[in-house]
């Protein structure tokens, strides 16, 4: 008879560990305290309107591809994902806006048009986010933080690359412009978190959207939720 796994809530992380643990085998239940799935990617109707409760974009498309593929289904088959050409538009007091977005030439012009003198800041910022995503994503993000010898090991880099300092400080020490400074500090916003006190491991976010390879794309979270359903 199959292990018995209860996993409680329905946002993208539970429903990712349920199919994982449900293609090895294990007997599965998805508890949900709200009618439908999701957690804060859910969408839900109130008062004849359509609200999105959380994330429209995703920036790793290839995590939810994994999902699908261990049960040899292609998500390409339940949901279209659309690349994006701009990301966000800031909009400040004074009626500037900033357009971000992952083009090179287009990220120049929006940065100049603010100060001049602090692309090669921009760009001196972008190489440095490179050495915490190498880190911090690719070495790290699969690796569980339950052995506190393999967690001090860690400290030495993470000291190098500045995890004492906040995203905005971080930021500050290649940017002089504040609007600047602003829109390069917002990632952790993505998350839940205060620009001036998370941790700068967090700039990560800001190479994985303006590394010479990166890519928002938009997709309908609620045509995904109803996709993880396919293997019940």
């Amino acid at each position: 008879m199959a292990k018995k796994i209860i996993v409680i809530g329905s946002g993208i992380g539970g429903l990712a560990s349920a199919l994982r643990m449900r293609a090895k085998g294990f007997d599965v239940t998805l508890v949900e305290k709200h009618p439908d799935l999701g957690g804060r990617a859910r969408v839900f109707k109130k008062n004849k309107f359509i609200y999105d409760g959380g994330p429209t974009v995703i920036t790793a498309p290839y995590l939810f591809d994994e999902l699908f593929l261990l049960f040899n289904k292609k998500i390409s088959d339940y949901v279209k994902i659309v690349p994006l050409d701009l990301w966000y538009r800031f909009v400040f007091n004074d009626g500037k806006t900033f357009d971000y977005n992952g083009d090179d030439k287009a990220m120049e012009e929006q940065v100049k048009k603010f100060s001049s003198k602090d692309f090669i800041g921009y760009k001196n910022l972008v190489n440095f986010t490179k050495k915490i995503f190498d880190k911090g994503f690719t070495d790290l993000s699969d690796r569980p933080f339950n052995n506190l010898i393999f967690m001090l090991k860690q400290v030495p880099a993470l000291l190098k690359l500045k995890s004492y300092k906040s995203v905005y400080s971080l930021v500050s020490n290649y940017i002089s412009n504040e609007k600047l400074r602003r829109v390069f500090s917002m990632h952790p916003l993505l998350v839940g978190g205060n620009p001036f006190s998370t941790t700068s491991i967090y700039t990560l976010i800001l190479f994985e959207y303006t590394g010479s390879s990166s890519k928002v794309f938009m997709f309908f979270y609620q045509n995904y939720i109803k996709a993880f359903s396919f293997h019940s």
